[in-house]
């Protein structure tokens, strides 16, 4: 299971969703002026805010006391939203078994948002405890949502359909095209997705696409320090490499940035030793051993840092301005020395591979054994 990471409540209304205010404004402005889409794809990378933005502009659309840019957040019709029971607001999402429907999972549904409403698909799966499996938006998925929305409203102004990881309705999904295309009246539907390649093309042209930018370096640092009281410098640095990501900003919050580097400096260094006699075989090893125990948290936040580093090397190789610390720059210098350009990024695709088997459980030891030897390769070929 993932452990909780915010309370829901942070997470219901505009203000307390990170950045987005150009969006936030538009969705407003519409809603306000009876101008809504009752079809829009919130399309954005992981991290950027289109579930938790998507959760906040439903509330707004039925809240029963619209304060000047947000929803009141103590209404009837919000305190329901804040804990996804609203009898007018449905949810889907990948699920694990053939056939199955969303709302047979919907009391893990909630929990998930309760623990953190940016969480990507890798987070949902592990919730379900079947990281490994493929989610699939089902064909009785998709008649349930037709069926579902036949039917009158509860209590609430709309009726919204929240569909998140859009990508996952595959063919399926040609069974709603004439509901989305023509839906009934005050019935909204928010399809939520990261790869538009990956849409039905019959959906996409169904739908008003809102693109939802990745989230500024600066703006994640401000927030971990406003949000979660991360100390300034660390929050600097989480931002640097989570790449506007703030659900990887959040999960590496509480990890340790000073030890990551540690680690990678003192990884670096055994696979820089020319000769691997027994002693250093023996060190890295106990060093492979004691990253496999620390915890996925922890490996994720060193091999972030260790891909952070490796994407410097080629900026500081180049002459340009490095984000590196002093000690990092030492630690580049010697890397560059050893390998090219195109090794670098070998090196960066392998570390991005590894962090992607970790958070599909693979087992960390026996990719960080392999990884060394395959990087300490590169670093001593020449």
């Amino acid at each position: 299971m993932i452990r909780k990471i915010l309370t829901f409540e942070n997470y219901m209304q505009f203000k307390d969703v990170v950045a987005q205010d150009a969006l936030k404004e538009q969705l407003i402005k519409g809603a306000d002026t009876e101008k809504v889409s009752q079809a829009n794809l919130f399309l954005g990378v992981e991290g950027s805010g289109t579930l938790p933005l998507a959760l906040a502009y439903a509330q707004y659309l039925n809240c029963e006391n619209r304060q000047e840019a947000d929803s009141c957040g103590v209404c009837s019709s919000c305190i329901k939203m804040s804990k996804f029971i609203h009898p007018d607001v449905f949810y889907t999402y990948p699920s694990i078994k053939a056939g199955a429907l969303s709302k047979d999972y919907i009391t893990e549904w909630r929990k998930a948002l309760s623990n953190n409403p940016y969480l990507s698909l890798t987070d949902w799966l592990a919730f379900l405890d079947n990281v490994n499996k493929q989610g699939n938006i089902t064909a009785n998925e998709c008649d349930q949502i037709v069926k579902q929305h036949s039917l009158k409203h509860y209590e609430g102004k709309y009726k919204i359909q929240i569909i998140w990881m859009a990508e996952f309705l595959k063919k399926e999904g040609n069974k709603l095209l004439k509901i989305i295309e023509e839906p009934p009246e005050n019935t909204v539907f928010l399809l939520l997705a990261e790869n538009i390649e990956e849409i039905l093309i019959t959906i996409l042209s169904r739908t008003q696409v809102v693109k939802f930018p990745r989230l500024q370096e600066k703006i994640i640092a401000q927030n971990l320090v406003s949000r979660l009281s991360v100390e300034a410098e660390k929050a600097r640095k989480i931002a640097q490499i989570v790449e506007g990501n703030w659900n990887a900003a959040i999960q590496l919050a509480s990890t340790n940035e000073e030890t990551s580097f540690e680690e990678m400096f003192e990884w670096f260094h055994l696979l820089l030793q020319r000769n691997k006699n027994l002693e250093i075989i023996q060190n890295l090893v106990t060093w492979v051993e004691k990253m496999g125990a620390t915890g996925r948290e922890n490996q994720k936040m060193f091999l972030k840092h260790t891909l952070f580093f490796l994407r410097e090397c080629l900026i500081f190789n180049t002459g340009l301005t490095s984000r590196l610390n002093e000690e990092e720059k030492i630690l580049a210098k010697d890397v560059i020395k050893r390998v090219s350009l195109e090794e670098i990024s070998k090196m960066s695709e392998l570390i991005n591979n590894l962090h992607y088997e970790i958070l599909r459980n693979a087992n960390a030891k026996i990719g960080l054994m392999s990884a060394s030897f395959e990087i300490a390769g590169y670093l001593n070929s020449k």
